[in-house]
């Protein structure tokens, strides 16, 4: 009988740890904010990535005019050594307070531009503009056939240069009564829809803008279009016209304006009460699977016309609802990051005698997204095919030493040589190398002459008194 409940026992402990680990594995960090200059990364990082969270995510917007490599690189670089995943939103620019509509024939610049980017994670999330649903975000008129073609040639466009990007539709503003150079969302998408059926399915994500309207005072327990849940809505209504795939959503717009302001707007809530608005919708967001990213808008623009929106207030000080998220508690994610790189050259003598203790030098390049050594110790891992000799010490990086994208480093190995004459060989990576051990002053080598050896031995004794001094 004992042994019968310690069975049962062990089964329960088993079920027990299988669910926690699947559970873990699901989990990553799902809090983030909407930035507008690339120089707000530090702040936006220590915002999402508090109380033990990691790898939040930023979305910021690339216009058309500032395609600036230099910049843009280091805003990913940033985002790397911060732990931030990027979100980037497409754009044109203004012209008397319109935004351009993109030219069809122009569209591969964004392409080009963003493909030449080091980005820091694999998964590279691009909305495609914003809210065409209204006229001053397209030109000037609403054409959501027009928008349906330009959205499909990105879509193509962006997956032919790199199958790593993922591709999200403008976020639509749901509020919109069709007054005022507006379409109203339905009839928007129905429009999309007719004109192209297969739209929708060739996203990779939704991107939802899922604000608490009518005038931004909805509160957090409302259901349905124009709410804090308004991308249940969205995927209802993609639902209802038979597509159904698993969609991914982010939520690249969101949130609650404060009355504190330069500018008199709202009626809207005071920045403490907002602030358990926010805390009571990102425990709905955070238990929504469906939900992969959150991005309130926006952390730092305390002047008109988005001062009741910002996170942070002109003097640098925070309204409520940083505070809260800070404390908030949140998890590590664990994107998934290209781990590369390239062996440039391997500094090795090819003549050495036995029983000798040699210090070589392989020069590496990082060339993929990740910071090696940041999160395991990297050695690399030298395949021997010796009689006799061996590798004592494999090249690795120190500890605390850290090689990130296009730098190069050299790591010192230590090689042992045997008893014996021969040729032996070293792999490193796809390449091979060869060397060969003599005895020392062994006249009847013919490989090695007794020149050849006795001039070997003087510099590697040389190079041991340089090295001690």
């Amino acid at each position: 009988m004992d042994s019968f409940k310690n069975k049962i026992l062990l089964v329960f402990l088993f079920l027990f740890l299988f669910k926690s680990r699947v559970c873990f594995a699901q989990e990553n960090n799902k809090v983030g904010i909407h930035i507008l200059e690339t120089s707000e990364v530090e702040e936006a990082g220590r915002l999402v990535n508090s109380s033990g969270g990691d790898w939040g995510w930023v979305t910021i917007v690339l216009r058309d005019d500032d395609f600036d490599h230099k910049k843009w690189q280091k805003f990913m670089d940033d985002c790397r050594r911060l732990h931030l995943i990027p979100i980037i939103r497409v754009a044109t620019h203004l012209e008397n307070g319109v935004w351009l509509k993109p030219k069809a024939e122009e569209l591969d610049k964004w392409v080009n531009f963003l493909n030449s980017l080091n980005w820091p994670v694999k998964q590279q999330v691009v909305a495609v503009f914003n809210e065409p649903n209204h006229s001053k975000e397209w030109g000037g008129e609403i054409n959501p056939q027009e928008y349906s073609l330009i959205l499909e040639k990105m879509i193509t466009l962006f997956k032919k240069a790199n199958e790593n990007f993922v591709i999200l539709n403008a976020g639509l503003d749901q509020a919109a009564d069709g007054k005022n150079g507006t379409m109203k969302e339905e009839l928007f998408l129905q429009k999309m829809f007719e004109f192209n059926k297969n739209i929708f399915n060739q996203l990779d994500g939704w991107a939802s803008h899922s604000y608490p309207n009518h005038g931004f005072i909805g509160d957090p327990d409302d259901k349905g279009r124009g709410s804090i849940k308004g991308y249940e809505w969205e995927l209802g209504w993609l639902k209802n016209h038979s597509l159904v795939k698993n969609w991914d959503v982010y939520l690249t717009e969101t949130g609650w304006p404060h009355s504190e302001g330069e500018t008199k707007e709202g009626p809207f809530f005071e920045s403490k009460k907002i602030s358990q608005f926010f805390i009571k919708a990102f425990d709905y967001w955070i238990k929504d699977n469906r939900v992969k990213a959150i991005t309130p808008f926006v952390l730092n623009y305390p002047q008109p016309p988005f001062d009741h929106f910002s996170w942070l207030k002109s003097n640098g000080d925070k309204y409520d609802q940083y505070n809260e998220v800070l404390a908030m508690p949140k998890v590590k994610g664990q994107p998934e990051q290209i781990e590369k790189y390239e062996i440039l050259a391997i500094k090795m003598m090819d003549l050495l005698p036995t029983n000798w203790v040699y210090r070589g030098e392989i020069k590496i390049k990082n060339t993929g997204q990740w910071i090696i050594g940041e999160n395991k110790p990297f050695v690399l891992d030298l395949k021997e095919e010796y009689q006799g000799s061996k590798i004592t010490q494999h090249p690795r990086l120190k500890e605390g030493e850290l090689v990130f994208p296009q730098e190069e480093k050299n790591l010192e190995f230590v090689l042992q040589t045997g008893t014996q004459s021969g040729e032996f060989k070293l792999k490193i990576g796809n390449k091979d190398y060869s060397f060969y051990v003599f005895k020392p002053f062994e006249w009847k080598n013919k490989k090695v002459s007794l020149w050849r050896q006795i001039l070997t031995k003087i510099k590697l004794e040389w190079k041991k008194i340089i090295t001690k001094n």
